[in-house]
């Protein structure tokens, strides 16, 4: 695999662009990592009430559906 030194040379670069280049390929990297360890985690277990919540709804919510229908 190549290195980040192979595929660009930052040297012409100030040094507090270098560091900012190097920082954002560190995220990158760190971001892809994440992701990838997500997706084999969460592949049978990924819900979209784990990323918003759930509701707790009082009363009877099929009584409530019914009747916001018919008033269409």
């Amino acid at each position: 695999m190549a290195t980040t030194a192979d595929l660009l040379d930052l040297s012409v670069l100030p040094a507090s662009s270098r560091r900012e280049v190097r920082d954002f390929y560190q995220f990158l990297l760190y971001r892809s990592g994440k992701t990838k360890k997500m997706k084999t985690q969460h592949a049978a277990t990924y819900r979209f009430s784990d990323l918003c919540g759930k509701l707790s709804w009082k009363g009877d919510a099929v009584a409530t559906q019914r009747k916001m229908r018919d008033e269409w």
